[in-house]
């Protein structure tokens, strides 16, 4: 295997003057790609599904070289859906054999990846994998974990109504066992318990091959982003399909900031005004109706309390998916 992924791309003096121009405008800082007809480019190029794959995953590096370029830091890519789990046994295996092969690439070339500050989080649920690439996986994101130059973001088992659920899912058992209120949960907490918990909204999501469809994916990440679609395989992606999107996410971006800014306040007024529901139903538990009066130091001391109380939650859910990465790390796969 090359290592295209950790070669800097040549740029051609007309390239660079692209380059340039483009950065003198507003650039995302977060992009996702749904890297989309790598089986069509090996029907069109009479080539094994396996090459085409290959293909597509240097082309990950070579679009992360990109965004480097272009100083964008988060690249979220969507490489296996649960949807994917349909497929025949045949494809399967042939996917899950390469998808350990280029892992197995990947931690080979630690001491690169951390030479270019590269942080590797895999969103999804890895258990649903092979051990042997459960453990891969999890010892991938831990090798990197305090790597903080780029963010590849490499979804995997991953839809977004399951990441919604499992958000749900969380929260909910967060209020069994004692640590949040039912009155805790809102839109934010779901925000902080999605497996991109710790990462900038997307700002241009991009699906290559011509189809238009999310493919649900990053449905709730992608609220307000610029959408993309590229009519060319993933594999034939290159640079100036990039710069095209770029340029059209600069036409899109003015009216979608203006969304994002009236959407921030909105939500924190939205939430101030549950909470001070709350802390007043609870207020005239203790008083007479007769003299109930919420004032803003009883909202302002709820809104403390409920803060600290969620934090303390949200803390111990980022251990228990640390200590869940750790142990699978440690599995012991058979035949190993």
């Amino acid at each position: 295997m090359s290592d295209q992924w950790f070669e800097r791309v040549q740029y051609s003096w007309f390239q660079k003057f692209i380059i340039n121009c483009v950065c003198s405008g507003k650039l995302p800082k977060h992009v996702a790609f749904i890297m989309d007809g790598n089986r069509r480019f090996a029907k069109v190029n009479d080539i094994t599904r396996s090459e085409s794959y290959s293909m597509g995953f240097e082309k990950i590096g070579e679009i992360l070289d990109y965004c480097e370029t272009f100083s964008i830091r988060y690249v979220s890519v969507y490489a296996f859906s649960i949807e994917n789990f349909k497929r025949s046994d045949e494809e399967k295996s042939e996917l899950f054999s390469l998808m350990s092969d280029k892992m197995n690439y990947l931690l080979s070339k630690i001491d690169k990846i951390h030479e270019k500050g590269i942080r590797i989080n895999v969103l999804g649920d890895i258990t649903l994998f092979p051990d042997h690439i459960t453990k891969t996986l999890a010892r991938l994101e831990l090798e990197t974990l305090n790597n903080s130059e780029f963010c590849l973001n490499l979804c995997l088992a991953y839809t977004s109504r399951d990441e919604i659920t499992h958000s749900v899912n969380c929260m909910a058992q967060g209020v069994a066992r004692g640590k949040l209120r039912v009155t805790d949960i809102n839109e934010t907490l779901l925000d902080k318990c999605l497996y991109s918990e710790d990462l900038p909204p997307v700002d241009m999501l991009l699906r290559t091959s011509g189809e238009v469809r999310l493919s649900d994916y990053m449905m709730w990440q992608a609220n307000f982003a610029a959408l993309q679609f590229v009519k060319v395989l993933w594999p034939d992606f290159g640079f100036w399909h990039l710069i095209g999107s770029l340029l059209d996410y600069q036409r899109q971006e003015p009216m979608l900031s203006q969304y994002r800014e009236t959407y921030a306040p909105f939500l924190e007024k939205m939430t101030r005004a549950e909470l001070a529901a709350v802390a007043h139903s609870e207020h005239c538990t203790l008083k007479s109706h007769d003299n109930c009066q919420l004032n803003e130091a009883i909202t302002d001391a709820y809104i403390q309390t409920h803060q600290t109380r969620t934090e303390g939650f949200l803390n111990d859910l980022r251990g228990e998916r640390r200590e869940l990465l750790e142990h699978c790390a440690e599995l012991t796969v058979a035949g190993a």
